[in-house]
């Protein structure tokens, strides 16, 4: 009898380990397709940001030529203007992107929305991701549409974070501690400023 005691207490805990061990298994299942279902980018909060921006800095004339077009290369447009300033005291930096068979400065200044090929757009929010100095990354179609890439996941918020390849890990290579290329000593960018002028002294204090 005392054998088949132990013996049936032996099933039990066989089954009881089984039972634990499939529970932690689907546990932990869940919690990857959770984490899987809520990427760095792309979400509706991240493109519901990006649209609100959109309309922000189209009020605030930050789209469109000012005067300081200059030649770049990829993956950017081969002529480019940076626009820098405050919206809703969060600080912005605007790249307009143009490119295009017959692309140069002089044809952009004739006609800027025949050459726009794309808007890049960085904006310092505190807090969000402090790891990659919390900017936030779009990239709009020039209509204003926020951009997809190849797998159809909208490019705005922590846009491509933890891959070789993509806003953070190609600015993560620009001179100074801010990720902003515009202010490389050796970059032949012309940026404009607007919005509140007390606001530049800062903004340019972060790129050192």
């Amino acid at each position: 009898m005392k054998v088949l005691k132990v013996a049936v207490v032996a099933v039990l805990a066989l089954g009881l380990g089984s039972g634990l061990m499939a529970e932690g298994m689907k546990k932990d299942t869940a919690m990857h397709a959770k984490k899987m279902m809520h990427p760095p980018f792309g979400t509706k909060a991240d493109v519901d940001f990006a649209n609100d921006m959109w309309k922000k800095i189209s009020k605030a004339g930050f789209l469109g030529v000012h005067g300081n077009l200059y030649v770049g290369g990829p993956p950017h447009g081969k002529v480019r203007e940076v626009v820098e300033g405050v919206v809703d005291n969060k600080l912005v930096i605007v790249k307009s992107n143009y490119g295009g068979k017959g692309v140069s400065i002089d044809s952009v200044k004739k006609e800027p929305k025949k050459y726009l090929k794309a808007v890049t757009i960085m904006v310092k929010k505190d807090g969000y991701d402090p790891a990659d100095k919390d900017w936030f990354w779009v990239k709009y179609a020039p209509d204003g549409t926020v951009l997809k890439n190849k797998k159809g996941m909208q490019l705005a918020g922590r846009v491509a974070k933890g891959k070789p390849v993509g806003c953070i890990s190609c600015h993560q290579s620009a001179s100074g501690a801010d990720f902003v290329f515009s202010h490389n000593k050796t970059v032949n960018a012309s940026v404009a400023w607007i919005g509140d002028k007390s606001m530049k002294a800062k903004f340019a204090d972060l790129m050192k």
